[in-house]
């Protein structure tokens, strides 16, 4: 049985991915194709084409097509509570109407072809998320800015049965919240709410400022009348302003509600089922802090996240709910790595190295050259393998560097990334080592949890360590990315230390690189020292 799973044109981050009897055979964003960061609301033609290939079969053969929002109407008519005066009401109507309409039309067949199915938004990505973590029984939360009819879903499952316990108003939800912040912070909503994430450490909270939102609830509500309100009244930040002590406050507001908000719905669930497992999914399920607060809390003792959280994870997710309806069954595999991208051989790295033009030598042993340029205090290019989902670089595209290295931070942020330079990276290291290098150790696949650094050792990884001493921690098995475990081997072998700074490997604003192609123009644009690729070591003048 081979299931599509799409993401919606509607969608802000679309995808594709494809089940073939109950295995995950191929799962991929769209701009990473496009080039084009998120590809919003654009229809997944080209992730769906590397699916049908990877897959060996063309659209014609595909059994069932899933896509991960529910009917027009449903989507439509939530929207309009609370309701406003007729005539905003029909212009919302309107607008809401024509997007999903020239969604539709963006699908390779009629929207009534029999093998469609629409499936809601958010039992989508908590699909996307329980079905795949491996946990019998679990609570789940998802959440995002809005997702079709609601912003958030909360409840447990158990087996292939789900239990919704509450629903999050699109007027109430948090994830538009964060959005709007981050817009009045002077970054892009939709794209930057990693740098209000970040941010949010070097500021002091005030949570009395968020007087919107009605703690009494067992649930925290946001007022939204309050809320717009009370965002009227603050003034943007220009881009490209200083960024004021206020502007910092701000953010750690609005962080601190989305985590004390987070702690009691897993509160909440974990009274109302029994079970301290919990899996997150939807958009905000990509804030690496709250992640952190969450499992160190007492009402949460496992956590499975799902690392593509964003809407092109809806995608993964229709597909998994298509195939639990058809079969009763969840399917074959867990989500224990996200190696689901394209991948290319030496012969093709190649060929593409010799119309370069660029000089480049063949290694007998990349992971030790690369070490050694680490040990060196090189910034090197990693393109080895599969391409990861999701945001985060997990070792098939990823910047890497020695985090013991004074200023290295520094220099990756603004020759490298060309960016803010209080961004954070990310340490690398292999899973059973993750207890040496952080407090509370846990699983840790997909750099989507936050951990205390230990004391003792956070000088051997400084640059990976963000300004309040945590660490979103990536923790290596050989079985999931062989070539990425010997990386840090042959490192840990030349320095003694096992961890390294990981950072995605593409420059601000653009998507992480996909193909070969797209790793030489990166390498080539800016102050990376060396590039890995395949076997092959490329290196610029010293």
């Amino acid at each position: 049985m081979k299931i599509l799973g799409l993401t919606h044109p509607y969608s802000w981050n679309t995808a594709a991915a494809l089940l073939v009897d109950g295995e995950l055979k191929a799962f991929a964003e769209e701009e990473r194709f496009t080039r084009l960061k998120h590809a919003p609301r654009a229809f997944p033609r080209l992730a769906m084409e590397y699916c049908l290939r990877e897959g060996g079969m063309t659209f014609e053969e595909v059994d069932h097509i899933a896509i991960g929002m529910d009917s027009k109407w449903s989507v439509i008519l939530p929207n309009l509570w609370p309701l406003q005066p007729l005539r905003f009401a029909y212009g919302k109507i309107q607008r809401t109407m024509k997007e999903i309409n020239r969604g539709n039309d963006y699908l390779p067949c009629s929207p009534k072809d029999p093998r469609v199915k629409f499936i809601n938004h958010h039992v989508s990505h908590i699909a996307s998320s329980f079905y795949l973590s491996g946990f019998k029984k679990a609570n789940f939360i998802s959440l995002d800015g809005a997702g079709g009819g609601e912003s958030g879903m909360l409840g447990w499952g158990e087996g292939t049965d789900l239990h919704i316990l509450h629903r999050v108003t699109n007027a109430g939800s948090w994830g538009a919240l964060y959005e709007r912040v981050t817009k009045i912070l002077g970054f892009k909503p939709h794209s930057h709410e990693g740098k209000t994430m970040g941010l949010a450490a070097y500021g002091t909270p005030h949570p009395e400022l968020f007087d919107f939102i009605d703690w009494d609830q067992p649930v925290p509500e946001i007022d939204h009348h309050k809320r717009n309100r009370f965002l009227a009244g603050l003034t943007p930040r220009e881009h490209g302003a200083e960024i004021t002590q206020e502007h910092k406050d701000l953010a750690a507001t609005v962080q601190d509600a989305l985590e004390r908000a987070l702690l009691r719905m897993a509160k909440y669930l974990s009274e109302k089922s029994g079970s301290r497992s919990l899996c997150m999914s939807g958009g905000v399920a990509l804030n690496c802090s709250a992640n952190g607060k969450l499992l160190a809390s007492e009402y949460v003792d496992d956590i499975f996240i799902q690392p593509a959280s964003s809407d092109a994870g809806a995608a993964l997710g229709a597909a998994v709910m298509r195939h639990v309806e058809l079969t009763g069954e969840r399917p074959h595999f867990v989500f224990d790595h996200a190696y689901y991208g394209p991948v290319f051989s030496d012969r093709e790295i190649e060929a593409i190295l010799k119309e370069s033009k660029l000089r480049y030598e063949r290694c007998e042993n990349i992971a030790r050259r690369t070490a050694e340029l680490m040990a060196k205090g090189k910034v090197v290019g990693w393109f080895q393998g599969r391409m990861e989902a999701g945001p985060r670089a997990l070792g098939g595209r990823s910047i890497v560097a020695d985090p013991s290295i004074k200023g290295i931070k520094d220099r990756v942020n603004a020759e490298v990334k060309h960016r803010e330079m209080w961004r954070p990276f990310a340490p690398s290291m292999h899973a059973e080592d993750i207890g040496m290098y952080v407090e509370n150790p846990n699983k840790s696949p997909f750099m989507i949890l936050a951990f205390q650094a230990r004391k003792d050792k956070v000088e051997e990884f400084r640059a990976a360590v963000h300004v309040d001493e945590t660490a979103r921690v990536q923790g290596v098995t050989k079985e999931a990315n062989a070539p990425y475990f010997n990386l840090i081997q042959e490192f840990k072998n030349l320095t003694g230390r096992g961890v390294i700074l990981n950072t995605s490997f593409n420059i601000a604003g653009e998507p992480l690189v996909c193909a070969p192609v797209d790793a030489l123009r990166t390498y080539a644009c800016c102050g990376m020292d060396a590039l890995a690729i395949g076997s092959f070591l490329l290196q610029k003048e010293p």
